[in-house]
């Protein structure tokens, strides 16, 4: 893989990370269809969590820092884990919170986009001059 490819397909999975953080910013601010400050105190906090993440990452990525790559790799595989491992615990809410069977198993479009967005930026970190083959 060539460097500038690897370059763009991080800028393109930092481009996703940023709209992830922008639906952060739209729950805190009660654009999801409940009242933030209502909403369980677990969804507050993981709002909050992967807002931050997901800034670093989107900054990150594009700017080539460790911090960047370090935070993606935390967002990307506690993500994987919270949707399959601790899903019924994520799930597990007051019923004018719960989620229909659909919006349940969308979560399964978020384990599998990032397991993929892991795989790539492994790809393209290995390309990127100065890192080991």
């Amino acid at each position: 893989m060539f460097p500038w490819i690897a370059t763009g397909i991080l800028w393109i999975i930092a481009a996703f990370y940023a709209f992830g953080a922008l639906v952060h910013v739209a729950n805190i601010a009660g654009m999801s269809g409940y009242v933030w400050t209502e909403a369980p105190a677990k969804w507050q906090v993981l709002d909050i969590i992967y807002l931050v993440l997901d800034l670093i990452v989107a900054v990150g990525l594009v700017l080539g820092w460790r911090t960047g790559y370090a935070a993606f790799f935390v967002a990307a595989l506690s993500q994987i884990a919270l949707y399959t491992v601790f899903r019924t615990w994520i799930v597990d809410v007051p019923e004018e919170f719960a989620r229909t069977p659909e919006e349940i198993r969308s979560l399964d479009g978020l384990v599998i986009f990032h397991g993929v967005t892991v795989v790539l930026v492994c790809l393209a970190l290995r390309a990127l001059p100065g890192s080991p083959e």
